[in-house]
């Protein structure tokens, strides 16, 4: 039996959204994958809170958590790819084992100023979300392109899956749209204090350099 996985563009209202299409000059600055149609298993690298934009990692989305809770049309376009039972399975482990890490995964913030000067800023246990979305599809045995997966943007996985197209449009309208509040969407609106957010965003920020700063030092042994 055929299964699907789709990957999800989006044109999010977020200030940090509209921020990342100006400066790479798209239409799109999103980038998600879901296991199933209704997109009640859909996963990215976002922030972790609507408190704060600055602290990421591997996020459970919704049609809730994609607006911010906001009256908002988002638009969004649909790739719905046809894969092996087997290819299906690798890669949800992949999805639910980045998930379920006890290692924290970072959102890599490095590798989203260096898609603006073309810097490559590849970092253990980080992503971006193009990036996450690309290698989940590898781990599948998907390869759409040669390019690396830290450098794709949104609009090139436009260009790249333009003929797996499923849906385009707002996401209000589609009509497949799981919408039930999940645990994790109650706790993506958790507002938190100024001084925690405060230490919390430092904190992602160390690390994220110190990851970085191991690469570099890894590389130079070799």
């Amino acid at each position: 039996m055929e299964k699907y996985i789709y990957v999800v563009i989006s044109r999010t209202s977020t200030f940090t959204g509209k921020l990342i299409r100006k400066f790479l000059k798209e239409k799109y600055n999103h980038a998600s994958i879901s296991l199933d149609e209704n997109l009640s298993n859909m996963y990215s690298f976002s922030r972790l809170s609507v408190s704060n934009p600055l602290v990421g990692g591997i996020v459970r989305e919704s049609s809730y958590t994609l607006t911010i809770g906001l009256v908002v049309d988002v638009p969004i376009i649909v790739y719905r790819i046809p894969v092996t039972i087997i290819q299906y399975e690798l890669i949800s482990k992949f999805i639910y084992d980045v998930y379920d890490d006890v290692d924290v995964y970072y959102y890599n913030f490095l590798q989203a100023i260096g898609l603006i000067f073309n810097k490559k800023h590849a970092i253990y246990k980080t992503y971006i979300c193009t990036e996450f979305v690309m290698e989940a599809l590898k781990q599948g045995g998907i390869n759409f392109t040669e390019l690396e997966s830290y450098r794709i943007t949104p609009t090139d996985i436009c260009g790249i899956m333009e003929k797996f197209v499923f849906y385009s449009g707002n996401l209000n309208d589609y009509p497949l749209k799981h919408k039930t509040k999940t645990k994790e969407d109650e706790n993506f609106f958790c507002k938190t204090g100024f001084i925690y957010e405060g230490v919390h965003t430092l904190r992602h920020f160390w690390m994220v350099i110190a990851r970085d700063r191991n690469n570099k030092r890894s590389r130079s042994r070799i």
